[in-house]
This record gives C-alpha cells, structure tokens and sequence, in this order.
C-alpha cells in the first residue's frame, strides 16, 4: 500500500463490523510461538508511524521503534522484521531497514531508495524481492533481487509500469506482485528471472465499486503451492480472495455481509507459519482501524487491539528461545 495514498484510505477503505471485545478471551493463549508486529499512526499532525509488537492475545503492546518520521513493517522472517524508514533521509523518502522483533540491533540494509512496499525473501531469508526505481522516475516502479546486506543481484522487471508488494514462491522460483496499468491494478506473475510473465486476476468488468485509487486487488500472500491470497474491493465490500498460482478463477474466501461475531471487510493481512492463522487489519464504521485474527477458514475471528490508534498490516513473528 502506497503510504501517499493512506491518508484518504484511511477513511474509506476497510469498513468493518464485528469481533466484540469479549472476543478477546477466545484467543490464542500466551504459550504460543509467536507474537504479532503492526503499524500505529502514532501521531497524525507529525506523520509519526511507529512499529508495535504484541502477543498472540493482544497483552503486552510495545513500541518498538521509538523513532519521529515514518517506520512501516512489510516483513518477518524467524525473529527478525523488515521495515521501511525515512530516519536517515527526506520526510517519505525510504531505506529499508532490519531489526530484532523486540527493537534491537537496528541495521539499514539499502543505501539506495526502496519503495513503500511488501517485500518477500527465499533462500532461508538471505534473498529479498523489493520494488525500487533506480532511474528515480516517481510514474514506474520496478522489482530487484537483493541480498541480505542490500546488493542489488538481479532486475526482475524493467517496464513502465508501478510494480510492487512482490512475494517469492515457496521454492523460491516464481514472484507474484501487483501491476499498475490502465488505470487498474492486477495481479501478475513472472520467474524470478524476469520470464514467462502473465497475468493472474481479472477484476470482474462489471463491478465498479471500487474506485481508481482503491484496491482492484491487494498486495498478495503467497500462502503455499496451490494458493495465494489478497484483498480486494468488490460489490462495494473488502473481501479476502484466493486464486490458484496457475490461473483460473478467484474464489472469495470471506463474505460480503456481516453476521453475529464475524466481520464483512477484511484488509491486509499476513499466515501464520503453519498457514493455520491469518492476522489482519479492519476498521469500524468510524474509521478505525484494529488488529484481527482468525482461523484460516475464517472462522472465529478474535479483535487484539481495542485502542483508537490506527492499527495496521499485521505480521506473525517468532521470537527464538533461549536454547535456540
């Protein structure tokens, strides 16, 4: 999601419904492996974003970044978080940055611009694919292969086109992301090589709800070799779709309609490892947004935050224990 369109986004898209606070004593225990990062908007006059880690149940929320400007996680790998920051630069103008998932060890890892963008890794997280422009041209957008101290070893795209939110297959061999062309954005897919590139969704012709700036399709979560998943606006309703890395059609995986405890928008959002949770952000009727989580068949969805920050973009993350 563009950090320059989130201001208006923030009053329009994701309306929700749903999860009361007594849900929360139906959620995952503190025993379980992981805890949740998310974004805040921290302070909205100063553009102030911070970087908060909490446990599986909500307890414990923790600002971890501690820094004026912009810090906006997009990515965890094992105990570590990868996050775009304008610390060491212009108000919006990015590196992307490491770090601990409780706050430690900070360390910038490009010495060249990235865009505001998920990123994805492979090869046991010593790879990444980021979407940057190295021609400094704000109307195109491209992704590169980077390893894991910011060396730029591949181009993957070289187009005209806004290419961002890319994920790796899980082998590693494939990238999916979305494209920005004519005025709509879709999903595509290419080789990590750059080949063999088509096109994955197919915004239906006949929906106009969503407007040019929203979401046709969302960033994507490449959840396992038959599946991934995104977000998208469609008969006037966030919904969380899936669609076969192959092609074919989109199934919608959560409804349009609200009904007791479950909610009718779901927005970005992030598996668990073992694919059995997804953790995702909503908003009520008066625009703020929280942090869900819920099975993976969308059922019992359990609301973690209850504050009137706004609360975002939630990823799993998996502290290492003392004999690791």
């Amino acid at each position: 999601m563009e950090l320059g369109g989130r201001a208006i986004k923030h009053l329009l898209l994701l309306v929700f419904l749903g999860a009361s606070l007594s849900a929360c004593s139906s959620s995952v225990k503190n025993t379980a492996d992981y805890k949740i990062a998310y974004n805040v908007l921290y302070d909205g006059y100063s553009d102030n974003y911070e970087i908060f880690v909490m446990n599986a149940d909500g307890s414990e929320q923790t600002n971890i970044s501690n820094s004026p400007g912009i810090d906006w996680v997009y990515y965890a790998y094992d105990d570590k978080l990868y996050f775009i920051s304008d610390r060491d630069s212009t108000s919006r103008k990015y590196f992307l940055y490491e770090m601990k998932w409780d706050g430690s060890e900070v360390r910038r890892v490009t010495d060249f611009l990235v865009h505001d963008s998920w990123i994805g890794s492979r090869k046991n997280g010593s790879e990444f694919v980021i979407s940057a422009n190295l021609e400094d041209d704000a109307d195109t957008r491209d992704l590169f292969i980077i390893d894991i101290n910011g060396n730029i070893l591949s181009r993957v795209t070289d187009d005209d086109y806004q290419n961002t939110d890319p994920q790796f297959s899980p082998d590693g061999l494939q990238i999916v992301y979305r494209s920005y062309r004519e005025g709509i954005d879709e999903l595509f897919i290419v080789d990590a090589d750059g080949s063999n590139l088509r096109q994955l969704t197919n915004y239906p012709d006949d929906d106009s709800t969503a407007q040019d700036w929203e979401y046709h399709v969302g960033p994507p979560q490449w959840v396992d070799s038959k599946k991934i998943t995104y977000m998208s606006k469609q008969n006037g309703n966030y919904s969380i779709f899936s669609v076969s890395p192959d092609g074919g059609e989109s199934i919608q995986s959560t409804p349009d309609t609200t009904k007791e405890g479950y909610p009718a928008n779901e927005g970005w959002h992030s598996w668990s490892r073992d694919k059995k949770l997804i953790a995702y952000n909503a908003t009520e009727w008066d625009g703020n947004y929280n942090i869900y989580i819920m099975n993976a068949d969308g059922s019992n969805p359990r609301q973690l935050t209850t504050d009137k920050w706004y609360e975002q973009a939630p990823l799993f993350v998996y502290p290492k224990k003392e004999n690791e």
